[in-house]
């Protein structure tokens, strides 16, 4: 009986990562897990410097417009920014860039030709992101109200962005955390990167 297959074919390019590329983590308790990184391996991740800028919202989200700027913060007074310069800059110190922006800013990096590796953290449930204790990163015992708050979140997070993920870690202790990104991260730093190149 004869049968049909039908493909649907998408163009792809390659895109050659000669420098680090920028790593996006989301997830619960993550400026914790962002320091453990840095701190850990200095020369491999830095923290993407946010630039404190007093301006009109237009003028910020002009920025955005022109590709200059990523993402941004609105503070008392300003706004927190994360620029396209500020990135370029650590990567250029080969360097891993630890982002500080939300999951929607991701296809704005992706046109302008930048590639962040995204990793998720994805604990159990709210108990687990409780139990979390370190005498360094995580001085502050979690609260039943903030772990549940950051576990909706990161649902949330996974439902409408998993498209973008590169790869999900198991929630757990920190250090157990970091040494997963850190092999996701040089993993993904060490394939051939294929982009799409529009409908044939």
């Amino acid at each position: 009986m004869p049968y049909t297959i039908s493909l649907a074919y998408q163009r792809v390019q390659k895109v050659d990562c000669t420098s680090p590329r920028p790593v996006l983590i989301l997830g619960p308790l993550l400026d914790a897990v962002k320091d453990m990184l840095v701190k850990e391996s200095p020369g491999k991740f830095c923290r993407c410097p946010l630039e404190v800028m007093k301006a009109s919202q237009q003028a910020i989200e002009r920025g955005v417009k022109d590709c200059l700027f990523i993402d941004y913060k609105r503070r008392s007074g300003h706004f927190d920014v994360t620029t396209v310069a500020s990135i370029k800059e650590i990567t250029e110190k080969d360097c891993h860039c630890l982002l500080d922006i939300s999951p929607h800013a991701i296809e704005r990096l992706h046109s302008i030709h930048i590639y962040p590796i995204v990793v998720f953290i994805r604990y159990k449930n709210a108990k687990q992101i409780k139990e979390q204790k370190d005498p360094i990163f995580l001085r502050d015992k979690v609260t039943q109200k903030h772990s549940k708050e950051q576990f909706e979140t990161a649902q949330k997070i996974e439902q409408e962005y998993s498209k973008y993920f590169t790869g999900i870690v198991q929630g757990g202790p920190l250090s157990t955390i970091c040494t997963q990104i850190m092999m996701t991260v040089d993993q993904e730093q060490n394939k051939v990167l294929w982009i799409p190149a529009g409908p044939l």
